[in-house]
């Protein structure tokens, strides 16, 4: 039996809650996902699970788990799951979806609707507890740019049903915003989540700017692909009620201030709000709530805009004929959407009877926007471990902990539409990389991917919910829809200003990350840009400067590598191996013909430089997750000699790049890493005393975020703190492998903090 723990959250009961939760398992675990059993207590629990990757065996690597426990109030939960034979226990009500000719019926019990074909509206013919509610009760999503308007609901569009129930079904939507002509604007996905037993659903909606050209539609006349957002709106007309309704309102980060009214609730969350607003939250995890309700004498509508406040804009408007949900509110500057940009809203819909109280649909609200997650023990990812690699040792020093947690809270904090869950680089935007403009890292060095491993590792909730927004930042926002240059189509943008204005080069795309988002939500998205990600790459790696030994920078095949190996380890498909061994021959050239890894920089030098050398070696050592290649082993000792013969300053720790006007000192986390495996290989104790100077310097000069006011960016953020916006994931697997090999033999024993103390 194993455990899924709850920490503490509300302070009251959640009855049935509905919670997901991905586990992973190690090769030939679980054979069948049929097999997987809950249980709180002695009491079997009915699931929902299915397989989103397997191990070569056939047997379920990752396993995605929906369940619906009692939650206590005020206190923490376990519950345990086991492998079993038989069939999954069904829930008394489960969830069901039906096809007719007008579209998808979902039935959760106390409450039914259909989805259309005919537009995206998002919901229509909604019942509950069996009475008719509203036919008809939204008018779709409706952008208003520079280009002119287009809606949701005026075209067909597609729909898949991703989960069928018992516990949980998931709709996907594609289609495209119509202008009132007909003609085709842009591109439109959508999701609605419902849940068995439950009167509330979620609804996702998402605009994709994948056009060459846009018509302007006052004109008539084709213009440049970037557009200006104006609005986008989302209304909810129940239809004309016999007496006013009720209408209230609630928003807050602290205490959530409800306010009440039978002719107009509103408010706007803006740039003065996000400036002058006090929150002392952790913002990847929450903010605040912001809702707003209608209610007739049949029954009502509470309506919630997920992390309202991190993606400002926003706006709430309930009058008489219902409820304006204004995604981007008019009135405000208008947003700036470059080709290939996208964004994702999600909503939840609260569907009640008349006499529903405001606090009851305020801890729902509230709910959806901090829901209950279980946790597994840093135990099950050592001995499930789905990356391979040892991100999970046993010992290690405590003060490692509290560092780490420095630098993964210590990036700046983003808020706006376009802008929450990326930071800008001050180091960066100094350089002048802008034009005068905030640099943004487009979430560089794969932070997805390092909160993932630390969030397996020291289990905090916070690192899990940073992990799912820079992906979904990704997914959104860096992430290329598309292109007509096939060098930046499918790919992930390099650090730049707004986001979208820069290139796409491998030694800044990244699939593990990406990988990470479909095992840890399910989300099959994640998995599709890991894959374009990886097609990105191979077309930019098909260039003769990149085949050829010498003459790209070292770094440039190094991550290549790291992305084809992520790609194998997470899909299984041979292509990517096939690709990473063909690196693997590349940089074995290169280091025969020149003796090391020299490469271009200067027009008359090729200069040894630490870093990137180092980051490559690294990527060497995680080919040999997939083979035990004898000469890639000799290749990683020997590339490590050759730095520490040329590279090392008169302090013992490496320096920047080989020439004299560049020797500065500079203790790459690369090094630590790359000196591990050296060690690992050799069982030389040099390697990894050389790595434990350069950590002492490192965690000497530790990089972390500086607290500053917040200000507003030209390109329509609000910036809380100064500093590095890639200081926690340039570091975390390098700090994390070095300190689990240097732990044991005594070598951070300096390093610790006095006294043991309880963890």
């Amino acid at each position: 039996m194993s455990a899924l723990f709850f920490e503490k959250l509300s302070q009251y009961d959640r009855a049935a809650e509905p919670v997901t939760v991905s586990i992973p398992f190690a090769q030939g675990i679980l054979p069948d996902p049929r097999q997987f059993a809950i249980e709180d207590g002695s009491a079997a629990l009915p699931s929902q699970q299915r397989a989103l990757a397997h191990w070569p065996d056939g047997s379920v690597k990752w396993l995605l788990v929906h369940c619906q426990p009692d939650l206590p109030g005020n206190r923490a939960k376990t519950l345990g799951f086991r492998i079993a034979s038989g069939s999954s226990l069904q829930p008394s009500q489960p969830v069901q979806v039906t096809e007719d000719a007008d579209g998808l019926l979902v039935d959760t019990g106390p409450l039914r609707f259909r989805v259309p074909r005919a537009g995206f509206l998002p919901v229509q013919d909604v019942t509950l507890k069996g009475a008719q509610q509203w036919s008809r009760p939204f008018t779709g999503f409706r952008l208003e740019t520079d280009a002119g308007a287009a809606d949701s609901s005026l075209g067909p569009v597609e729909l898949e049903i991703e989960e069928a129930g018992p516990l949980r079904a998931v709709i996907l939507v594609r289609g495209r915003h119509l202008q009132a002509d007909g003609s085709g604007f842009l591109e439109l996905r959508g999701r609605i989540t419902a849940y068995a037993g439950k009167a509330y659903i979620e609804v996702e909606h998402q605009f994709l700017h994948t056009l060459d050209a846009v018509e302007c539609a006052s004109a008539r006349k084709r213009r440049d692909a970037e557009i200006s957002l104006r609005s986008l709106r989302l209304d909810f007309a129940p239809g004309q009620a016999a007496k006013p309704p009720q209408l209230a309102l609630g928003e807050g980060w602290y205490r959530t201030s409800i306010q009440q009214s039978d002719s107009e609730v509103s408010e706007t969350l803006d740039t003065d709000t996000m400036l002058y607003q006090s929150n002392e939250h952790f913002i990847d995890s929450y903010y605040g709530d912001f809702w707003t309700d209608w209610r007739g004498e049949r029954g009502g509508l509470c309506l919630s805009i997920h992390q309202a406040h991190q993606n400002f804009p926003k706006k709430l408007h309930g009058h008489p004929d219902g409820i304006a949900c204004w995604l981007y509110p008019a009135g405000e500057p208008p947003a700036p959407i470059l080709q290939g940009m996208a964004k994702t809203h999600r909503i939840q819909l609260h569907f009640h009877g008349p006499d529903t109280p405001l606090e009851e649909l305020s801890r729902r609200s509230l709910q959806f926007q901090l829901p209950d997650q279980p946790a597994l023990p840093a135990d099950w990812y050592r001995a499930n471990n789905p990356w391979v690699e040892t991100f999970f040792p046993e010992k290690l020093p405590r003060r490692l902990f509290t560092d780490l947690n420095e630098l993964h809270d210590g990036r700046p904090k983003a808020l706006g539409m376009m802008h929450f869950g990326d930071a800008p680089d001050a180091g960066y935007t100094n350089q002048g990389r802008g034009g005068g403009e905030n640099v943004w890292v487009n979430n560089e060095y794969d932070r997805p991917h390092c909160c993932a491993l630390y969030y397996a590792l020291s289990g905090q909730r916070r690192v899990l919910d940073s992990a799912l927004v820079s992906a979904r930042h990704w997914l959104d926002v860096d992430f290329c829809h598309y292109h007509p240059d096939p060098l930046i189509n499918g790919g992930l943008r390099i650090h730049t200003r707004y986001h979208a204005t820069g290139k796409c080069i491998p030694s800044h795309e990244w699939t593990e990350g990406l990988l990470d988002y479909y095992f840890l939500s399910g989300r099959r998205e994640g998995l599709d840009a890991a894959l374009s990600v990886g097609e990105n790459i191979r077309r930019h790696m098909q260039l003769p400067e990149m085949r050829q030994p010498g003459e790209a920078a070292v770094r440039e095949g190094g991550w290549a590598l790291r992305a084809y190996i992520g790609l194998w380890l997470g899909t299984g498909e041979r292509r990517w191996r096939d690709e990473a061994q063909f690196l693997i021959e590349m940089f074995l050239a290169w280091h025969e013909e020149y003796g090391a890894l020299l490469a271009p920089y200067t027009s008359h030098t090729m200069p040894r430089v630490p870093f990137m050398i180092s980051l490559t070696v690294t990527s060497f050592a995680r080919y040999l997750l997939i083979e035990d290649n004898q000469r890639v082993k000799q290749l990683i000792v020997a590339v490590m000699d050759d730095l520490i013969e040329h590279c090392l300053g008169p302090d013992g720790v490496f320096y920047y790049k080989e020439l004299p006007s560049l020797q500065r000192t500079a203790p790459t986390p690369h090094a630590l890493e790359a000196l591990t495996y050296a060690w690992r290989i050799s069982g030389d104790e040099r390697y990894l005393r050389i790595a434990t100077n350069t950590f002492a310097a490192l965690m000497a000069k530790l990089e972390a975020g500086d607290a500053g006011p917040k200000f507003a960016d030209p390109s329509g953020a609000v910036i809380d703190g100064v500093g590095g916006g890639r200081i926690f994931a340039d570091k975390y697997t390098s700090l994390i492998l070095f300190a689990g090999a240097a732990t044991p033999l005594g070598l951070l024993d300096w390093y610790e903090y006095p006294f043991a103390g309880a963890r």
